[in-house]
C-alpha cells in the first residue's frame, strides 16, 4: 500500500486549483498537495509513522507562500513553493526513515527535492498545444495566492480505486501567540 506524506493547501486554494483542473478537463489521482516526504522507505509495516509524529510534535507551524506556475521540462505543470521549514521537515523525515541512497534519488529526495504543488501532469491523451494552452491559462489564474500557515501534514495512502486520499493527519506543534507586556 504505497504512502506519501504532504501539506494540504487551504480549501480556497485547494478549490482553486480543482477549479482548474476541471475547467482543463483534467483529472488528477489525488487532491492538491505539496509533497513533503515521496514514498520511499514508507512501508506497509507503519513502523514509521511514530517517527513522523514525534518529528511533527516537535515542528512549529510555520508559513507557506505558493510563487507563479512553472515546469519540470515539458511534462510537468506546478505552483511553486517558497518557504525553507518545508525542506527543513523533508530533510528530518528523510533522516528519520532512512530510505536507501538509491531510493532517494529515485523519488527526487534530499538534494534533488524541489517543494511544489503539481497543477497538472501531461498525460497520453494530453498534446503539447494543450499542455502549453493551460501553462499560459495557469500564469494568469494561478500566480496570486495568499500566504498560509501549515498546522499539520497528511499521510496519504492509494485506496482500492487507486486514487491517494489522507489517512492521517498529523498537527505540527502550534504557533505560539506573542504577548505584549504594557
Amino acid at each position: 500500500m504505497p504512502f506519501f506524506i504532504a501539506v494540504l493547501p487551504p480549501p480556497q486554494v485547494m478549490n482553486q486549483i480543482k477549479s482548474f483542473r476541471q475547467k482543463w478537463d483534467y483529472t488528477e489521482t489525488s487532491p492538491p498537495h505539496i509533497t513533503v516526504k515521496a514514498s520511499s522507505g514508507l512501508t506497509a509495516t507503519e513502523d514509521w509513522v511514530p517517527k513522523i509524529e514525534q518529528i511533527c510534535r516537535g515542528f512549529p507551524a510555520f508559513e507557506l507562500k505558493l510563487g507563479a506556475p512553472a515546469t519540470f521540462g515539458t511534462s510537468v505543470l506546478f505552483n511553486t513553493v517558497l518557504c525553507k521549514e518545508i525542506i527543513t521537515l523533508h530533510l528530518l523525515f528523510v533522516d528519520a526513515i532512512k530510505p536507501s541512497l538509491q531510493e532517494q534519488k529515485q523519488h527526487y529526495e534530499v538534494t534533488d527535492f524541489i517543494p511544489h504543488l503539481t497543477i497538472v501532469q501531461k498525460n497520453k491523451q494530453m498534446t503539447d498545444d494543450q499542455f502549453f494552452n493551460i501553462k499560459q491559462d495557469a500564469e494568469h489564474t494561478l500566480d496570486e495566492f495568499d500566504p498560509f500557515i501549515v498546522p499539520s501534514v497528511h499521510i496519504f495512502s492509494m485506496n482500492k480505486s487507486h486514487t491517494y486520499t489522507p489517512v492521517l493527519e498529523l498537527p505540527l506543534r502550534p504557533l505560539k501567540k506573542r504577548k505584549f507586556l504594557m
